[in-house]
């Protein structure tokens, strides 16, 4: 999908920022030409930062601590994201998917959700819309929080393009050795795998889940005009549980 850029002007709103937030943000960003106004919680900002270093970066995310806001970074350049509630409701629908799965076909799945996933030796960090853990499940099992230079990278990363983007984040997926990437773009879903060269590939069939396919999701997602999220997710297990049994057998 080709992503259109932001202008200088592009600003990103933020809700429910304390004023003691607010001010240790100013700290790790206020040298980066932070334009922004700043009302009863509502911190409105430039989204689009350049030459932000690493340790300032992290100063922004010790800020805002378990608070979720996606974004991406990127060798100096910050990306603050906004996302809508069309964006937030597929990417979770698709999120229950994966986990109704797992759950119907007894494979082991640990979901980090929009944990934010960093690496300091290649300066690139970024919050998913959902990161799982299949393969490598039992490495973190019981695991509280995550380890950058210690866990396995997650099996398996969701991303939901509603909105444009300034940055490609798929560099970033490869640089902290991501497996798997399913994306939807508002239209279609792609799946993708990490190949030996450190490029994504596009795929027929997930890796973590060989029997489902991209046109699987966007035919759920087709359904929801008409049924119930549940309704979908049941009549999605008696669909796969066939090619669950073959792909088992082969």
């Amino acid at each position: 999908m080709i992503r259109k850029q932001p202008t200088e002007d592009s600003y990103v709103l933020l809700h429910g920022i304390s004023w003691e937030m607010y001010e240790g943000i100013l700290e790790a960003l206020g040298e980066y030409h932070l334009r922004h106004t700043y009302d009863r919680g509502a911190l409105e900002m430039r989204s689009l930062l350049h030459s932000v270093q690493w340790k300032d970066y992290m100063r922004l995310l010790e800020v805002l601590g378990d608070r979720s806001l996606r974004h991406t970074y990127d060798d100096g350049e910050l990306e603050l994201m906004s996302p809508r509630k069309d964006h937030d409701w597929i990417k979770r629908f698709v999120g229950r998917m994966i986990e109704h799965i797992a759950i119907s076909f007894d494979i082991e799945v640990q979901c980090i959700g929009s944990t934010t996933l960093t690496g300091k030796a290649v300066h690139k960090g970024f919050q998913p819309d959902e990161a799982y853990y299949v393969a490598n499940e039992a490495a973190v099992r019981g695991k509280k929080s995550y380890e950058p230079d210690v866990d396995p990278p997650p099996d398996l990363l969701l991303e939901v393009d509603v909105t444009n983007s300034s940055l490609d984040r798929m560099p970033g997926f490869a640089a902290l050795k991501i497996n798997e990437v399913w994306r939807h773009d508002a239209e279609l879903t792609r799946f993708y795998r990490l190949t030996s060269t450190g490029d994504y590939e596009s795929i027929d069939r997930s890796l973590a889940f060989p029997f489902i396919g991209p046109s699987d999701i966007d035919r759920q997602l087709n359904k929801l005009e008409e049924f119930s999220e549940n309704t979908v997710l049941r009549e999605l297990i008696k669909e796969l549980r066939p090619r669950l049994n073959k792909t088992t057998n082969e």
